[in-house]
């Protein structure tokens, strides 16, 4: 297969960076509500997003004894348990009652090293939508570009995702978006930023092209299309 398109992806942020985006308010709810708003905008989520609830070590023993005792109550045994954290999955339902748990969390519910202790951690691929069409963009998917693997955990060129942490002290968000690399990109983009509760870099964005075999692709690192 002849590969020939081409794709813009913003990388919000890379672990080089601090892996996220900082949602700037320490109260989960607010945090998740921010969150919501965006995905209710500006794309489309596809599947069920993946949800689960993160426990640290290292907290107040008080704080980490009621929130383990929520877990057990509200989300039955742990789905892994490793020395440095403990995670349950977090079904629907239960997202409420996960996020007053972490709202009524004290400024102490931190890890020694000053990590939020816990956290609702939501996930989910996802696609732009289109604002002139109301749709999502044709031909930008993983499918589009082959198949093609951006690096070495599991992103496809072409695919879009979110990842967002809500928690007891702090709260981020995670983007790997694909836009566009034609005259739509600049309202493309700047339909994203308009529904985000902070800046995008402009640093982390690549314009991806076919190689000249047309076999794979190449990126090369561009301006952010909202720089005037």
């Amino acid at each position: 297969m002849t590969l020939t398109q081409e794709v813009v992806t913003y990388d919000g942020l890379p672990a080089s960076a601090g892996g996220a985006h900082s949602l700037r308010t320490k109260n989960p709810r607010t945090a998740y509500e921010s969150v919501q708003a965006f995905l209710d905008a500006a794309v489309v989520t596809i599947g069920a997003p993946e949800m689960s609830f993160q426990l640290w070590a290292g907290g107040p023993p008080d704080e980490t004894d009621r929130l383990e005792s929520f877990a057990a109550a509200h989300l039955g045994g742990p789905q892994s348990r490793q020395r440095t954290h403990t995670q349950w999955r977090v079904r629907a339902d239960d997202v409420d009652a996960t996020l007053d748990t972490l709202s009524g969390a004290g400024s102490g519910a931190v890890t020694t090293h000053g990590h939020p202790l816990a956290s609702l951690v939501w996930s989910a691929p996802v696609a732009l939508v289109d604002t002139a069409t109301g749709s999502t963009y044709e031909g930008i998917d993983a499918d589009a570009f082959g198949g093609f693997a951006v690096d070495g955990y599991g992103r496809l060129l072409g695919a879009s995702g979110v990842r967002a942490t809500f928690g007891t002290t702090a709260s981020s968000l995670s983007l790997w978006l694909a836009f566009p690399a034609d005259d739509r990109l600049h309202d493309a983009a700047a339909h994203v930023q308009k529904h985000l509760p902070f800046r995008l870099s402009a640093k982390h964005w690549r314009r991806w092209r076919a190689t000249k075999d047309g076999q794979s692709y190449r990126a090369t690192k561009i301006t952010s299309p909202l720089v005037p």
